[in-house]
């Protein structure tokens, strides 16, 4: 994955958690560090780069605060997967958060149906989105955002 231009040590990453898995996600900018975010919690299901952008789908999330925004954010991207079979890939478009409190975050995403044989098991599924260790923040010129899943 590598750094980005930004300085961000990398895209996503996973830290140490006693029974869960902590997601720790960067981007240059906030949208970037919340698409990675995604990333990173279906990474730990399925081979993302598998995926090909067969369809489009909205997604529309909205919080009254940050915290909020980023667990509602995830907990759609949960629900893309486990509850529609959506494997999405690294195809975002128009990834966008608005507002100043209540939030709104907006992006349109490329997937397909999930294929196990296609897209592989990675022996982790993600059950839920929690509030555990959560953080967002600025760090020099980039953004860091960090939260616990259950598995």
């Amino acid at each position: 994955m590598g750094a980005l231009p930004c300085g961000a040590p990398t895209r996503y990453e996973y830290g140490e958690h006693t029974a869960d898995v902590l997601v720790i996600a960067y981007g240059c900018t906030l949208e970037e560090a919340f698409k990675n975010a995604a990333l990173g919690v279906a990474n730990l299901t399925y081979y993302i780069d598998r995926v090909e952008p067969r369809d489009y789908v909205e997604v529309e999330v909205h919080g009254d605060d940050m915290e909020q925004l980023l667990f509602n954010w995830i907990d759609e991207f949960i629900y893309l997967f486990d509850g529609r079979k959506f494997a999405y890939g690294d195809y975002f478009r128009e990834v966008r958060i608005e507002g100043g409190g209540p939030y709104t975050a907006k992006a349109v995403v490329g997937g397909e149906h999930y294929d196990v044989e296609k897209h592989g098991y990675r022996g982790l599924i993600v059950k839920a989105m929690t509030y555990n260790m959560m953080s967002i923040a600025k760090e020099g010129d980039h953004w860091r955002v960090q939260f616990v899943v259950d598995i």
